[in-house]
C-alpha cells in the first residue's frame, strides 16, 4: 500500500465519499422500493497489482464487474467488483424475490450494470465536487473474469504500477449485507490535485 494522504486528508476523503454513497443509496432505495444503505468503511491507496490480495479472492475466483471510464480535466477508469457468487445474491436482494438461479443469471448483467452506474457516478461525482471540475462519464460496461484478468486486460489503461484507490463498499438491505469493491485508477497528476483539494477543504474548517 502507498501513503498518499495524511490521516486527516484520508478522513476528509472518506467523509466526501460517504456523502456520495448516501446519494447513491437514496437512488437505489427508490429503484428497489425499500431502504438501502451504502457505506464506505475503508479506503486504501495501492498499486494495481496489490488489489488482488485485498479483494479476498482465490486466484481463479470468478468476479463480476462494472467498468466506467471518465474524462475531462483528467482521465481514468472506475470499476465496481463483486465475487460472482455475491453478485447473484445482490441481484436477488434488488429484486426482493426468491427467483431461480438460472433466471437470476439472466438478470444479473442488467441489474449490476444499473447498480454500478449509480455507485460509480456517486464516487466520481463526489471527487469532482471536491475538485470543482466537470467529469464526463462513459456508459458503464459489464465484465466477468478473475480479479487479475479484470485489472490487467486491454479494457484497463496499461501499466502494472498504476496507483489506484480501493474502496470497501457495504451494501445493506433489510435482509442482507453484501460487500463490494470499487477500484478507481488515477494518474499522478490527478492524485496530486486530489491531495491539494483536500488540503484546501481541511483549511476551511
Amino acid at each position: 500500500m502507498i501513503t498518499i494522504l495524511s490521516e486527516l486528508e484520508q478522513d476528509a476523503l472518506l467523509e466526501v465519499l460517504n456523502i456520495g454513497m448516501g446519494q447513491a443509496a437514496d437512488s437505489l432505495s427508490q429503484m428497489v422500493g425499500e431502504e438501502v444503505l451504502l457505506s464506505v468503511p475503508r479506503i486504501f491507496f495501492m498499486y494495481r497489482h496489490e488489489v488482488f490480495g485485498m479483494i479476498e479472492a482465490e486466484p481463479m475466483t470468478p468476479m463480476a464487474a462494472v467498468r466506467q471510464t471518465f474524462s475531462g480535466p483528467f482521465q481514468g477508469a472506475a470499476m465496481l467488483i463483486y465475487p460472482h457468487k455475491k453478485s447473484l445474491e445482490l441481484v436477488r436482494a434488488l429484486l426482493r424475490e426468491q427467483i431461480e438461479l438460472e433466471e437470476c443469471r439472466e438478470l444479473e448483467q442488467e441489474s449490476l450494470t444499473e447498480v454500478g452506474n449509480i455507485i460509480l457516478n456517486a464516487c466520481l461525482g463526489s471527487i469532482a465536487n471536491i475538485m470543482e471540475i466537470e467529469m464526463l462519464c462513459d456508459l458503464p460496461e459489464y465484465l466477468q473474469g478473475t480479479c487479475d484478468s479484470l485489472l490487467v486486460a486491454r479494457h484497463v489503461p496499461d501499466a502494472s504500477d498504476d496507483t489506484v484507490l480501493l474502496l470497501y463498499v457495504d451494501f445493506m438491505t433489510n435482509n442482507s449485507t453484501i460487500k463490494g469493491y470499487v477500484v478507481l485508477l488515477f494518474d499522478t497528476w490527478t492524485l496530486s490535485q486530489l491531495k491539494t483539494e483536500l488540503v484546501g477543504v481541511l483549511s476551511r474548517y
